[in-house]
């Protein structure tokens, strides 16, 4: 660790003189770093699945619905505090859902029993807590399986689809495992299928669709039946790649026909054909997956393909990676990453900055639990979902007459409010933006961006409590439901931080501050009333350390700390002569 101490000008002049090469050569090193490491992203869809299939991520063990919501609201902080901004929410799983539908029963997971009365829609509820935490939410839906596991609660219920229209279900049996799935070669299975997805669709606030399961589940599969009925002479693999094709379409057709807003995506399997580096379960002949031929004729606007493999397999991630963003026909590819495996995990960040190098429009982590304690290096800022240019949409007008009012003076809080057009269509603004700006001509960068809110808010709560300049500048947007942001942004309003400022030309202040630069660095300002040795200790767990101890003299005494003190869990600074220690904040 370097430490500077600059106690006057003239100390400050020496030792530019005599340190100028290793200065230059430090700020072009941290320069680099942050340009290669945390390179500016305009957009970024950055999705986790969140699975309730099996309770795996939610809902908790419990039928007390307070705690469920209480849960979900938690897992919503933790993906918004994560600056992540898409959630694949699962609400049809094993032959039950998470919403009020006509075809199928609510999952026993919500009341203790198939199809029992909720007191509150989960999916609805799921819309509205990521309409509040500024989150894009897709639903996800297991579509042609329709049970596997153990669990007898549900497949025991007469009114599960396997003992309602036993001739559409063919049971399967592959390594050891039984699961059900409904036969896509009869066109009343696809229409049901799809049926359920559009009901869904007209009843709830959603922004897309998720598809999972939209496959055989091998070729191994007894559908003789349907293809002596419906096969009409067309080879056997080809026919089942062509139903499942045709339910993909179908799906799509009713999605848009009800909303053409609504983004109709799947996660088919990671490898299409296997190829040198890139050998696995094949999509193409294995599971009938023609997933190409959805994105060549625009049935879906994106797919998230299963890459669960390190970048050190044989199967590499990197290059399945690359072949299906340079397969991808003008559609989005989200890169779905296996953040469940243990071999995948230490990888994250490298497949975050690769997916950033070959134009990938995003990624997608398997599962919420697999990252609820995981800290992205690469996504330090939050950013907006990747656009989707062919679904059009509005560019809303901006806010006005934004206002800010000091509502704690002196302690750093404060409260803004704005006004939109009189004239704005009921469903132009799904969101504003709120930008913290470092000067007022500022251009509306993402790495400025500080919140996003739901439209039904038209103020918004801001507290300071650590700041680090005096003269802030802030501005919001408004952005529509399809992520397009207004052309021009609100008027922008200085807010001076009174705290920073009582600290920087007070004459004595105990308190240090701590205060991080845009090099990530940090700067500790110290006060001291007289001659005296200092300690800045760092606590991690259970264990201490001593970073610093050095003599500070009477006035302010100004340190910088070219390192990454983040790992600590506190800072405790000790004045020797006073006796006195105080707790460091960053």
């Amino acid at each position: 660790m370097k430490i500077v101490l600059f106690t006057s000008p003239k100390v400050f002049i020496n030792f530019l003189q005599t340190n100028v090469i290793m200065i230059i050569s430090l700020v072009l090193a941290m320069v680099f770093h942050s340009l290669t490491i945390h390179a500016q992203i305009d957009r970024e869809t950055r999705a986790v699945w969140v699975a309730t299939n099996y309770r795996l991520d939610w809902p908790p063990l419990t039928y007390d619905q307070k705690k469920q919501k209480q849960a979900l609201v938690k897992i919503f902080d933790n993906i918004k505090e994560k600056n992540l901004n898409t959630v694949y929410f699962q609400v049809r799983s094993n032959g039950t859902v998470m919403f009020n539908s006509s075809f199928e029963a609510l999952s026993p997971y919500i009341t203790g029993k198939v199809g029992g009365s909720a007191t509150y829609e989960p999916l609805k509820f799921a819309i509205e807590e990521a309409r509040k935490h500024g989150l894009e939410i897709h639903a996800w839906v297991n579509t042609v399986r329709c049970f596997t596991g153990n669990e007898t609660t549900t497949l025991n219920n007469p009114g599960h689809i396997i003992h309602r229209k036993p001739e559409w279900v063919v049971e399967d049996f592959r390594d050891g495992v039984k699961s059900y799935w409904l036969d896509p070669g009869l066109p009343e299975v696809r229409e049901y299928i799809a049926s359920i997805i559009e009901e869904m669709v007209e009843d709830y606030d959603l922004d897309g669709v998720h598809l999972d399961f939209i496959r055989y589940p091998g070729k191994n599969f007894d559908d003789s039946f349907s293809y002596n009925v419906y096969g009409n002479g067309i080879p056997l693999d080809e026919w089942r790649r062509s139903n499942i094709t045709s339910l993909v379409e179908l799906i799509n057709k009713k999605v848009k026909t009800k909303k053409p807003f609504v983004k109709v995506g799947a996660a088919p399997i990671g490898v299409f054909k296997n190829q040198s580096e890139m050998y696995g379960w094949e999509g193409y002949s294995e599971i009938y997956q023609d997933s190409r031929e959805w994105l060549r004729r625009g049935l879906l606007d994106y797919a998230a393909p299963q890459i669960y493999w390190s970048l050190s397999e044989n199967t590499r991630f990197d290059l399945i990676a690359k072949e299906w963003v340079e397969n991808s026909y003008g559609r989005q590819i989200i890169l779905g990453i296996g953040a469940y495996k243990e071999n995948v995990k230490p990888d994250i960040e490298e497949m975050i900055k690769y997916s950033r190098v070959i134009n990938a429009d995003g990624v997608a982590f398997f599962r919420y639990s697999s990252i609820a304690d995981y800290n992205f290096e690469n996504f330090p800022n939050k950013v907006l979902p990747s656009l989707m240019s062919w679904l059009g949409g509005t560019y809303p007008a901006p806010p006005s007459n934004l206002q800010v009012i000091v509502s704690d003076s002196g302690k750093g809080h404060y409260s803004f409010k704005w006004k939109i057009a009189e004239k704005q269509s009921k469903d132009s603004i799904a969101y504003y933006g709120i930008y913290s700006l470092p000067h007022p001509a500022a251009e509306l960068l993402p790495d400025y961006m500080i919140d996003v809110i739901p439209a039904q808010q038209t103020s918004y709560s801001l507290s300071i409590d650590r700041p680090d300049r005096i003269n802030y500048y802030f501005t919001i947007n408004s952005i529509s439901k399809l992520w397009n942001e207004s052309i021009e942004s609100s008027n922008v309003v200085h807010v001076q931080s009174d705290q920073l400022r009582s600290i920087l030309v007070s004459p004595w202040k105990t308190n240090p501050v701590l205060v991080k630069n845009e090099e990530n660095n940090f700067t500790l300002l110290i006060h001291s009333a007289v001659n005296q040795g200092i300690k800045l200790i760092g606590v991690e767990n259970v264990n201490s350390e001593i970073i610093l101890e050095m003599e500070v003299k009477p006035g302010k005494n100004l340190f910088s700390i070219i390192k990454d003190i983040t790992k600590y869990n506190a800072l405790r600074l000790l004045y020797v002569l006073d006796g006195m220690e105080v707790e460091v904040k960053f």
